[in-house]
């Protein structure tokens, strides 16, 4: 009996320490969401990790996953206590039903990983397994199917809610007008979006496909945004499948205090106005050019990369394109707080 005693306040203490390990890295990931720009910004980050938090899987009914791995974790150290055993079971059928979800989301759906995020989830799956263990060292009985019947319920629950429930806004869908009839070749065309608070000359405007396309996309983008930099292959994958019907307007958005005064000094990405003035310029002076520059600097995103002649598909950009961004950098010094370029202002500048 003493002995049993003994293997049940150990695995109490590991299942408590785990517990804790838990909280810690949901935690963790919390305040990295709420601290780290990147982490809120659908199609931005610097690694996988970044990737899926920002991602539309990140979110149940608004609330971070993160947040609920927290009170899970909290449950669970809760129901070890004498007045909380009765949870203990739900408990542990949502942490397991829970890790088994966002494992499906990430091989499947999304087809990255986080080790932060996985991290949590081996962990929840270590302390189900010595959970099983404790309840038969106690006598107990077998806890496995009420287990199992929760992590169904868990697995489900979450996977219809995130499926059907509300969308987050970074990643809806909203109604694109386009009613203006398209000019022969798509010179002078105007596409609204967000209720017609933007608007955009397709034929102006940096873009793959062409102007006259029946579908016309818009991306902000950051070149030195590895989430970007993914996004890019699709979107030419995209526009190679549907060269004639599709049309998609490149306007960079730079994580970059440079020129967006709506982000700290220096940024996520610092160096990205300058990048972001040179795509305009190689837009504007060469446009039939711009697509393999695009294609090139994006997969190599550095200003001096920008700058490399050698990668230019037209040698009319090898004189033209300092002195034409220079330009754009000295009217970079007259915008708001001093340093945001109007052209660029415009284009990052949020519909609402």
């Amino acid at each position: 009996m003493k002995r049993e005693q003994r293997s049940r306040s150990a695995l109490d203490f590991m299942i408590l320490t785990l517990a804790l390990l838990g909280f810690a890295i949901n935690l963790f990931l919390v305040a990295r969401r709420f601290t780290d720009p990147s982490a809120g910004i659908a199609g931005c980050g610097g690694g996988s990790c970044e990737e899926i938090m920002a991602s539309r899987w990140s979110v149940v009914f608004g609330v971070p996953v993160p947040v609920l791995g927290m009170l899970a974790y909290a449950g669970l150290m809760v129901s070890l206590t004498a007045w909380g055993r009765r949870s203990h079971e739900p408990v542990l059928g949502a942490i397991s039903g829970a890790a088994m979800w966002f494992f499906f989301v990430q091989s499947v759906l999304l087809e990255r990983y986080c080790a932060w995020c996985n991290a949590a989830h081996a962990i929840g799956a270590a302390v189900v397994g010595f959970s099983l263990i404790r309840q038969r060292c106690g006598g107990s009985g077998n806890i496995l199917l009420p287990v199992g019947k929760w992590t169904l319920a868990a697995f489900l629950g979450i996977g219809l809610a995130q499926v059907y429930g509300p969308v987050p806004a970074g990643h809806r869908i909203e109604n694109v007008a386009s009613i203006n009839p398209i000019p022969p070749s798509g010179e002078g065309r105007m596409v609204e979006f967000a209720g017609g608070r933007k608007s955009y000359d397709v034929s102006k405007n940096p873009r793959l496909g062409p102007a006259d396309a029946k579908h016309v996309m818009v991306e902000y983008f950051d070149y030195q945004c590895a989430a970007c930099r993914t996004m890019a292959g699709f979107l030419e994958a995209f526009t190679a499948k549907h060269p004639r019907e599709v049309a998609i307007l490149l306007l960079p958005a730079p994580l970059d205090g440079a020129c967006n005064d709506r982000v700290p000094e220096g940024g996520e990405h610092p160096g990205s106005c300058e990048i972001g003035r040179i795509a305009l310029a190689v837009w504007k002076l060469a446009p039939a050019a711009f697509p393999a520059w695009h294609k090139a600097v994006i997969a190599d995103a550095s200003v001096a990369s920008a700058y490399r002649h050698d990668s230019y598909p037209a040698s009319v950009l090898s004189e033209k394109i300092h002195s034409k961004s220079a330009n754009f950098s000295a009217r970079s010094d007259r915008g708001a707080k001093g340093r945001t370029d109007e052209r660029i202002r415009r284009k990052i500048e949020p519909a609402g």
